[in-house]
């Protein structure tokens, strides 16, 4: 595949700069599903974060961002890590422009990848307007129950930007004031997750007769977003390319097999992804992802993927480790901000 030299864009080192972000605090435990202090914790590592990676950025430039709604947090019942994050960021230069962030996979939690990555096999119809007939839209489970919490679940507690409002009511807020500008990003779950949201926001501006949440189309809504799988099926995929046009970018690296998830035509160059270095699948992954193959079917990636290709890293000769490295460290550097990776705190397990 023939690719034309990938040279990222402000904007898009910002969104990246944001979606790694969203990782702050991820490995904070919980004492309980009521624990407010945890979002709060998180909140002040992200403080902490914001001017370090404004230097990244440019090192010339104060901090431009400032949070104005969360960081909220979803917790499955009876678990002890987080399964999602969300914050909203204002660009201080430039007031009207807004930035949703969503953290990806918490890497710790075993519920987040069993209930919000694999559970594909099946999907659910996505909710369409009323009027609006684009085929049997559907989404898999998995992106169904991520889209859930964060559209209907994540609240900021007491003390915190935003509290006690959902995302909802605080975008109707802040577009009933004017002309907005509103990005969605995230990184590898959350590569889904993100532009999965800014449909439905997309969709339900106006919806109703002129009586959705910005009846008067304030807001200009975006997505970018990194390593993202796919989200649903082809009709969903399309309804979702016809709507943003070139106002969505997924940034996707060729060696990162999670993107390669979950098309069947995708999923069958995983096991040879790395043959190049002489890194193939281990029989059992390569037994299993034939069992994925036959039990997913009609998935489609959103269109404008914005594809790269970054090396095969010599020090990590096993598959799972040169999966590990691609999907994590490639985005950091292609984006041109190496260190990002290393100024986010995601927190002490206590």
């Amino acid at each position: 595949m023939s690719q034309e030299k990938f040279v990222p864009t402000l904007e898009q080192k910002i969104a990246v700069s944001m979606a790694y972000l969203a990782y702050s605090g991820e490995q904070i435990i919980l004492r309980d599903n009521a624990d407010e202090s945890v979002p709060i914790q998180i909140l002040d590592i992200i403080h902490k974060t914001i001017p370090l990676i404004s230097v990244l950025l440019d090192a010339n430039k104060a901090p431009d961002w400032k949070i104005v709604w969360g960081p909220t947090i979803y917790t499955f019942s009876d678990a002890i890590l987080q399964d999602n994050m969300m914050f909203v960021a204002q660009q201080i230069s430039e007031p009207s422009n807004y930035i949703v962030a969503i953290r990806g996979t918490n890497q710790l939690a075993l519920l987040d990848w069993t209930k919000e990555d694999f559970k594909v096999c099946r999907k659910v119809a996505w909710p369409l307007p009323e009027g609006v007939n684009v085929g049997k839209a559907k989404i898999s489970r998995a992106t169904h129950i991520g889209f859930d919490a964060l559209l209907n679940k994540m609240i900021p507690v007491k003390g915190l930007p935003g509290e006690g409002k959902s995302i909802t009511q605080f975008l109707t807020e802040i577009a009933s004031n004017g002309k907005i500008q509103v990005m969605f990003t995230g990184h590898s779950l959350a590569g889904a997750l993100a532009p999965t949201l800014a449909l439905w926001f997309k969709q339900q501006q106006d919806s109703n007769n002129g009586n959705g949440w910005d009846g008067k189309r304030n807001a200009t809504i975006s997505t970018i977003t990194f390593a993202g799988a796919t989200a649903g099926n082809h009709d969903f995929a399309n309804y979702s390319d016809q709507l943003f046009g070139e106002h969505c970018q997924r940034i996707w690296n060729a060696l990162d097999i999670v993107p390669h998830a979950w098309e069947i035509k995708t999923l069958k160059e995983m096991p040879d992804i790395y043959q190049s270095a002489g890194i193939r699948m281990p029989f059992v992954l390569r037994m299993l992802l034939k069992v994925i193959e036959l039990t997913v079917r009609d998935y489609q990636q959103i269109k404008n993927g914005i594809p790269f290709s970054w090396t095969i890293q010599p020090n990590h000769d096993s598959y799972l480790s040169q999966v590990g490295v691609q999907h994590s460290d490639s985005y950091p550097v292609m984006l041109e901000v190496p260190e990002l990776n290393e100024v986010i705190d995601r927190g002490k397990i206590l």
